[in-house]
């Protein structure tokens, strides 16, 4: 399947009726070169897209899919719930389903896009969890493609691409079905993401004894001044060692974990308890009391003066 146009007003109804709702803004000219081409994977498809100008994206957002976007030339950055994020070639993009997005695509920009089947990936992870059904995760949205599961992936995506260029139409293909569920099962053993309404990122695949017994410590110990040298000592491995093993398991540092543990815990104390924010944050260890509430809305979306409010 392929499909051009040079009329903004043509490209925003076709992604419309092919994606979802879409409101599309040029920022020079009138014309825009979109193409699309795609190809019929398990439950969704495999799409090259490009619109030839630079733009603005505008969209609901999607609910059945997810979204695997990665860019061969140019840019996007996105606005995606309560972050802004960044692609660009070597980095790849998972959006979730749910938030509305904004997105500002540079003129150059050309990318792969994957639409994964927001059941088949939740039924996957049941399978793994043991679980009868499990809650839509929302996973970190940044997958660096220099690391070994992002080369899987972008070989996986090359794989597809090949079907593409040799005008496969939209026929169901096996090695296409089997593909994508290579795709799910490199993002559930890999990418970190955060169920329900935690901020502190889940994992399927196994946590390193040394990561596991540190985010019990962060857990345990939230509110003590945590030095991560003193950490890595006390836990029996290198600074270096602490920091990529964090790195590779959640794509954070152990700091950024840490916070995310306080501030959730900052959260529990105000909603829970009725503790004022400013003895919730000194109680979770957070001494800069101006920089708690920034953090906490990047997190939750407000501030913690609105969530003491919503509590009376």
């Amino acid at each position: 399947m392929s499909y051009r146009a040079s009329d903004p007003l043509e490209a925003e109804y076709y992604m419309t009726r092919s994606f979802c709702d879409h409101r599309l803004e040029v920022y020079a000219g009138r014309q825009v070169g979109f193409r699309h081409h795609a190809v019929k994977t398990a439950c969704g498809a495999f799409n090259r897209l490009e619109y030839g100008a630079e733009i603005e994206v505008s969209a609901r957002g999607f609910e059945e899919f997810y979204m695997l976007e990665m860019p061969l030339s140019g840019g996007v950055r996105i606005d995606f719930g309560n972050a802004e994020i960044n692609s660009a070639p070597g980095q790849a993009l998972l959006l979730s389903p749910g938030p509305r997005f904004r997105s500002r695509w540079q003129s150059a920009t050309r990318q792969w896009m994957l639409q994964i089947d927001r059941c088949r990936l939740e039924q996957r992870i049941a399978r793994l969890t043991h679980r009868d059904r499990a809650e839509t995760p929302i996973f970190d949205p940044v997958i660096n493609l220099e690391t070994a599961h992002g080369r899987r992936l972008l070989e996986a995506f090359q794989v597809l691409a090949a079907d593409l260029s040799d005008g496969a139409g939209d026929e169901d293909d096996p090695q296409r079905e089997a593909i994508t569920d290579r795709i799910i099962d490199l993002i559930l053993g890999n990418v970190p993401y955060l169920n329900g309404r935690s901020v502190v990122p889940d994992r399927l695949s196994a946590t390193p004894r040394h990561v596991k017994r540190v985010m019990e410590m962060f857990h345990a110990r939230f509110s003590e001044r945590l030095s991560m040298s003193v950490i890595a000592r006390e836990t029996g491995v290198s600074e270096r060692a602490l920091y990529e093993g964090f790195q590779r398991h959640y794509q954070k540092s152990p700091y950024e974990m840490l916070t995310r543990v306080r501030v959730e815990e900052a959260r529990r104390l105000i909603v829970e308890e009725g503790v004022a924010a400013s003895d919730a944050a000194r109680r979770v260890g957070i001494r800069h009391l101006g920089r708690f509430s920034s953090t906490y809305r990047a997190f939750f979306g407000i501030l913690p003066s609105q969530d003491s409010k919503s509590r009376h």
